[in-house]
């Protein structure tokens, strides 16, 4: 029996500076990078990888700017997307305020269906937000899903790509 490939496209959007990058760098390359250079609109990342039970998928993966500036192009960054990474820095709680106030409702205008992560970003350094606001805000935007990830040391970082990809065909598909 032949598996059937997939292609989707998952979105990654939150506050600048809140590690997006260089989680889908570790995702896609393994590497880090400490030096910060902050997105220009849109950078598209693809990665194959084999989801258990379902098979070859192939993740477009758009890393979308946080500046306010980019706000009039993300309507078309978000068109066709299967899944949301929504992500917050563990070192900033206004990154994690700005995902109720701003994210959410700029996601849910133009994806209003899509299966959102939470993804609380930098847990290798000091946090100013603890696990139980952190859960609290993952159940009140709905998130299928909610992860504590290092891009450093790459914790928890593959896991929550495969969990927004199966969860994206599981739905769409």
């Amino acid at each position: 029996m032949k598996k059937i490939k997939f292609t989707l496209k998952i979105i990654i959007v939150g506050e600048p500076a809140v590690g997006k990058t260089s989680l889908v760098k570790k995702f896609v390359s393994g590497q880090f990078t400490k030096d910060y250079r902050s997105s220009i609109g849109t950078n598209i990342f693809i990665k194959k990888i084999n989801l258990e039970n379902i098979g070859e998928t192939t993740i477009q993966l758009w890393d979308i700017a946080g500046q306010e500036r980019w706000i009039n192009m993300r309507r078309s960054y978000y068109s066709g997307a299967k899944g949301v990474l929504i992500v917050g820095d563990l070192t900033r709680k206004n990154t994690f305020d700005q995902i109720v106030k701003f994210w959410v409702p700029d996601v849910k205008q133009y994806c209003e269906l899509t299966p959102i992560v939470l993804i609380a970003n930098k847990n290798d350094l000091k946090e100013e937000i603890n696990e139980i606001e952190i859960n609290t805000l993952g159940q009140q935007i709905n998130a299928i899903g909610i992860f504590t990830t290092s891009a450093k040391t790459g914790e928890n970082v593959e896991m929550a790509f495969k969990i927004i990809s199966e969860y994206a065909i599981k739905e769409c598909y």
